[in-house]
């Protein structure tokens, strides 16, 4: 069946928004480094390559991520970033070169903007809400406290969106990054070396931190270095002796960088390879974060309303959508980082609980405060503040909340556990279950 005009108008406008996202995330989900040294680096290597892709320069730019995992990546329209971890992996400038030919290969070749329109439709981009088969869109798109509560929040996600391309894809980018570095003057075969290099190291002592991501996300398409091998054959010839003669310096400089930050949007997200614990209650199944562990009964569905958003553990019909996309809990759980305002090295338990307690209340006019209690969550000092709130619902609006804080080094970590009144009698024994399962990582 062909799509209608409103069909596409409202695909065009979900891809533009989901492409707006995006562009934000980067420079507030990781620490940007600038570095003088090495922005002149990267815009040497960059400019003749920029030339040889036809984009524009001033929508190209490329930006160093503190960050030990091997990555890079370009978003739509030409921001570029890379990980400090790949500049650590490489062994020469023209392996940063050929990574960033790639990238740029991506951008120039309309990659990202084909593989949204292609994938994110309403409902995959709405995957838990539109998943949820009780999950209707609420009375006149009103948003109570706990649809406000993820603006407090610092989950972020991930790009993984625009990584994940095809081997087609993969391919062409290859190719065409190949000829651009021929025509910029670096060495063509450095770019399929390099990612053959990493690939010997999968599953051995050696691989780098993030390395399987970075393979899953650059999948391979057969032997890189003799498609390319191949291809040199039709390039005009040349000496290749592209050098700025910076690389070894900058290198030198990112070794001593320190370590990151942990970063909240991070912490929440699902651990890529954990095994599951096999000692949580009977019924229940795990939730496997980079921070953190949770039990939550089998029947519920865990996951993000969209990029971005906090974790919800709902039951069906747990959740309804608003008018600006977002969600507001119902019933169910969720989970997330507050990050007070002096920043996340201040996070006193206490002092941090009432700054995000007041922030809610500033959005929520219905939220009332009925008691707190200290105890422990996972191990740690935690804070129980239970509230009392109001939701879209018309048959019964009414909403108890139980907020439970833990202040943890990348912020207030929170999990909000919300039922009505008529099924709080259900629902607080497996709320009281979930607290008892949370593990944190350290």
């Amino acid at each position: 069946m062909g799509q209608g005009p409103m069909t596409r108008l409202i695909r065009i406008m979900m891809v533009g928004i989901l492409l707006f996202f995006a562009a934000a995330q980067p420079a507030s989900a990781q620490e940007l480094l600038r570095d003088s040294e090495t922005e002149l680096l990267f815009k040497q290597v960059s400019t003749p390559l920029i030339a040889a892709a036809g984009l524009d320069p001033k929508s190209v730019k490329v930006v160093l991520l503190r960050d030990d995992s091997i990555n890079a990546f370009a978003l739509p329209g030409g921001p570029m970033y890379v990980h400090t971890g790949l500049l650590k992996a490489a062994d020469g400038e023209g392996e940063v070169a050929g990574v960033l030919a790639h990238e740029m290969s991506h951008v120039a070749l309309r990659h990202g903007a084909a593989q949204m329109s292609k994938q994110q439709t309403y409902g995959t981009l709405f995957g838990l809400i539109g998943a949820a088969a009780g999950a209707v869109t609420s009375k006149g798109g009103e948003c109570g406290m706990l649809c406000q509560i993820t603006e407090a929040g610092t989950g972020l996600g991930q790009n993984s969106v625009l990584m994940k391309f095809s081997r087609g894809y993969e391919r062409d980018a290859d190719l065409n990054g190949a000829r651009m570095m021929n025509a910029a003057g670096y060495d063509p075969m450095q770019l399929p070396k390099f990612f053959e290099k990493l690939e010997t190291t999968l599953g051995t002592a050696a691989e780098p931190k993030g390395l399987a991501l970075w393979m899953s996300s650059h999948p391979a398409t057969g032997s890189r270095v003799q498609y390319v091998s191949d291809d040199i054959k039709y390039y005009p010839k040349r000496s290749y002796t592209a050098s700025t003669g910076d690389f070894s310096r900058v290198k030198q400089l990112v070794a001593v960088i320190p370590a990151p930050k942990p970063q909240p949007g991070t912490l929440i997200l699902a651990k890529k390879g954990a095994t599951p614990r096999s000692s949580l209650p009977a019924g229940f199944k795990d939730y496997v974060a980079n921070g953190f562990s949770i039990g939550y009964p089998d029947t519920w569905q865990a996951g993000q309303s969209q990029p971005g958003s906090s974790i919800y553990m709902i039951p069906q019909g747990g959740a309804v959508k608003t008018k600006d996309g977002g969600a507001e809990l119902l019933l169910g759980a969720m989970i997330d980082y507050y990050v007070p305002q002096a920043g996340a090295a201040s996070v006193n338990l206490e002092t941090s609980t009432g700054e995000f307690v007041d922030s809610l209340k500033k959005g929520d006019p219905n939220l009332q405060t009925e008691r707190s209690e200290r105890l422990q969550v996972g191990g740690k000092p935690a804070v129980m503040t239970k509230l009392k709130t109001k939701t879209s619902l018309q048959q019964e609006p009414e909403q108890i909340v139980y907020l439970y804080t833990v202040g943890r080094d990348a912020g207030l970590w929170y999990l909000v556990m919300v039922a009505q009144p008529s099924k709080l009698g259900e629902f607080d024994p497996v709320f009281r279950l979930m607290t008892t399962t949370v593990l944190f990582s350290n």
